[in-house]
């Protein structure tokens, strides 16, 4: 957990499921499986529509689900059919589409009734009814829920009444709360309590699974092995050597299990793995002949993944500086649909060949321990060996020409300009703080434009930041009417590349100027610590408000730019 974060770790949402008690069944229940599941919404303003699917199911890329509309009550039920036992989650489509991951698992057994409740945004669901194997986990969770889960919700409260207002009010003071020393304290404090109930938490989950066998355990296992994080899948791993390796070997979990132990071994220095993939034209080959030989990056993106593109797209340059010298480039999409991936390749123009996994069938995400991620990369070496898993194409290339045998390059580009930003000196006519950003060989400085007789409305943002993005429309709005009162708009792209940066600006037909390449500068000396986070300073520069959002931004804008006050 990381204890350097103000706030989001206490208020962010824990999945906590997928752990049990030894079942009493002592086999496997093999197919068919017919499983009930009845269900209540008492919170219905999240959504209505309910989605039911096995656990490892990504319903970006596949049909694999029932979709199922509450009644006017909140109330819904639906019948699962499976060939065997197996872990499935739940979740509201519609808070699905706007990226939360609020779901609960829960096991489908052959006869049984599952039975789940979805309380609200914040406390999510519950499972509160199930077979012999998910009534023994209900218990053990309600053991969890008295010894640790009560307390950490209620640091979570605790957190929520008591920072977050100071938060919101030193914010529209123009303050920076990462400058308020008791206020950071007693965050700290809070975090601490939080941190050390989780550890004990977990401890006391991992002795139990010990202590307890279960074959409830052997499908959390598997799904922990898909998260992402090192820490979390080294822990599953362990596990399972430990205590489960020879239980139920009969379970076809184990093949399942086996399968991603392999691919979390896929890291730097260990040999790639051959698997089979989909062609446009519908046939199947294996891989690892196309990359046989040669310096290779096995590309994993999707149509619907934009980071995924971006750094797809970033690859092209390389593709086309280094393909008749041994490198080549393999591209497979995660796609609902072959179409998907063939429009998308044609917009981005990418000059390789590319393959799929359509809705899921090969599991090849799976087979590379990319869990429920868009995508991810892998440089392998001309003897098949992992070199690196980055994604950047400027950390790549120095990586490509060593494996190709070419000289270094001189540091240069965008990064090289990058450590040259800086925070300038104090100057004490000026209320703010003023920093420095170089790109393209130009210096740009926030006192170019803060501090000059006008107000500055200035956005912190980034291209891959969708709330950054949902904030562009408001930010034109308020530049259109507010300019000829007084207003300058600026934006400001840190942690970003600038390639990146131009092309949302070019995409959202962005008008307003912008400092770019500021990666960590500006952060450093406003302590932003999330984007966006847009700030209204004064003609003076002293800071009117920050942590300005939607509405806000109007409102803040309309009080302050009256008649009166805008600059003549």
């Amino acid at each position: 957990m990381g204890k350097k974060t103000i706030i989001p770790a206490l208020l962010a949402a824990i999945t906590l499921a997928g752990y049990g008690q030894k079942a009493k069944t002592d086999v496997v229940q093999q197919g068919p499986i017919h499983c009930r599941i009845e269900g209540e919404l008492r919170d219905t303003t999240q959504g209505k529509t309910v989605i039911v699917c096995p656990a490892e199911t990504d319903i970006r890329v596949s049909d694999n689900y029932i979709r199922v509309v509450a009644d006017a009550q909140g109330h819904f039920s639906c019948q699962v059919e499976a060939d065997k036992m197996g872990l499935y989650k739940i979740l509201l489509y519609e808070q699905f589409r706007t990226g939360s991951m609020n779901f609960a698992n829960y096991l489908v057994e052959d006869g049984a009734t599952v039975k789940l409740r979805f309380i609200n945004e914040d406390d999510g669901w519950k499972v509160v009814g199930g077979g012999p194997e998910q009534t023994l986990k209900i218990k053990q969770t309600d053991d969890a829920d008295r010894l640790y889960l009560s307390k950490m919700n209620a640091l979570r409260t605790q957190a929520k009444t008591e920072i977050l207002p100071q938060v919101e009010h030193l914010r529209q003071q123009g303050k920076n709360p990462m400058e308020d020393s008791l206020l950071l304290k007693r965050q700290a404090e809070i975090e601490a309590d939080y941190s050390r109930l989780y550890e004990q938490y977990d401890a006391w989950i991992q002795d139990y699974y010990v202590a307890h066998p279960m074959q409830y355990a052997l499908y959390d296992i598997a799904h922990q092995l898909q998260m992402l994080g090192d820490e979390t899948r080294e822990q599953a791993a362990g596990l399972y050597h430990a205590a489960y390796e020879d239980f139920h070997p009969e379970n076809p979990i184990h093949g399942v299990i086996r399968t991603l132990l392999a691919a979390s071994q896929l890291k730097p220095g260990k040999p790639y793995i051959d698997f089979e993939v989909g062609t446009v034209e519908g046939d199947r080959i294996h891989v690892e002949p196309l990359y046989r030989g040669k310096i290779a990056i096995i590309d994993f993106w999707a149509s619907w993944c934009g980071p995924c593109r971006r750094h797809s797209r970033d690859l092209i340059p390389l593709y086309e500086k280094y393909k008749g010298q041994g490198f080549t480039v393999i591209g497979i999409a995660h796609e609902e649909k072959v179409s998907d991936m063939v429009r998308a390749a044609e917009k981005d123009g990418y000059p390789w060949p590319n393959y799929i996994d359509l809705k899921d069938e090969l599991k090849v995400w799976q087979k590379n321990g990319l869990g429920m991620a868009g995508g991810g990369m892998f440089l392998i070496g001309q003897d098949g060996v992992i070199i690196s898993t980055a994604n950047e194409s400027d950390e790549l290339e120095p990586l490509i020409r060593k494996a190709l045998g070419l000289p270094e390059l001189p540091p240069s580009g965008w990064k090289a300009e990058a450590e040259q930003n800086r925070i300038e000196p104090k100057d004490p006519a000026r209320p703010f703080t003023d920093f420095s950003v170089v790109y393209n060989g130009k210096t740009m400085r926030l006192s170019d434009y803060v501090g000059r007789g006008r107000y500055v409305l200035v956005d912190f943002w980034a291209s891959w930041c969708g709330p950054c993005l949902e904030e562009i429309p408001n930010l034109i709005a308020a530049d259109e009417k507010y300019r000829d009162r007084g207003l300058q708009v600026l934006g400001v792209a840190v942690w970003d590349k600038p390639a990146h940066t131009e092309a949302a600006i070019q995409e959202h037909h962005i008008p307003y100027p912008q400092i770019i390449n500021a990666q960590d500068i500006a952060s450093k000396a406003y302590g932003i610590r999330g984007i966006p986070e847009i700030i209204l300073f004064a003609p003076d520069g002293t800071i009117v408000a920050r942590g300005l959002r939607g509405d806000d931004i109007g409102k803040k804008l309309e009080e302050t730019l009256s008649p009166a006050s805008a600059p003549r």
